[in-house]
């Protein structure tokens, strides 16, 4: 084999190199976008799978303010004279409460792909309700 030949010969196989390479290189190309792709899917699942944590978190918060209404409607009803003082004691909880949810609302609006962990409930006291002073039979 003669030099020209095998310089023919070197020369053949580096296009064949480059082209392997080429096509290599496009293959990486579409594995790297579709990575990416993937990537960009699990980040709206989690923002999917946030925003419904955080809309259950709003419920059950709102549920607790419900509930706290209704507790507090049916102790008004029951006594007149402390009734001013059971909506004092439980304005306080249900201000809480709407505080939680207006966060809540923010944290969907503001950061949507961030993962949360799971909310604890806030412990909610029933208010002490005075009865009126019953006179004792002499």
């Amino acid at each position: 084999m003669t030099t020209d030949e095998r310089i023919s010969k070197l020369e053949a196989q580096i296009k064949r190199l480059d082209s392997k390479e080429a096509e290599l290189r496009s293959q990486l190309a579409k594995a790297q976008l579709d990575q990416w792709y993937a990537r960009i899917e699990d980040l709206e699942l989690q923002a999917h799978l946030g925003t419904m944590e955080t809309q259950d978190r709003i419920r059950a918060l709102m549920a607790q303010v419900r509930q706290i209404w209704q507790d507090t409607k049916r102790q008004v009803e029951g006594t007149a004279s402390s009734a001013s003082d059971v909506i004092d004691g439980v304005r306080g909880r249900i201000e809480g409460l709407l505080l939680d949810v207006r966060r809540g609302m923010a944290d969907v609006s503001t950061k949507p792909a961030a993962k949360k962990p799971a909310a604890k409930k806030p412990a909610v006291k029933k208010p002490a309700v005075k009865k009126p002073a019953t006179k004792k039979a002499s």
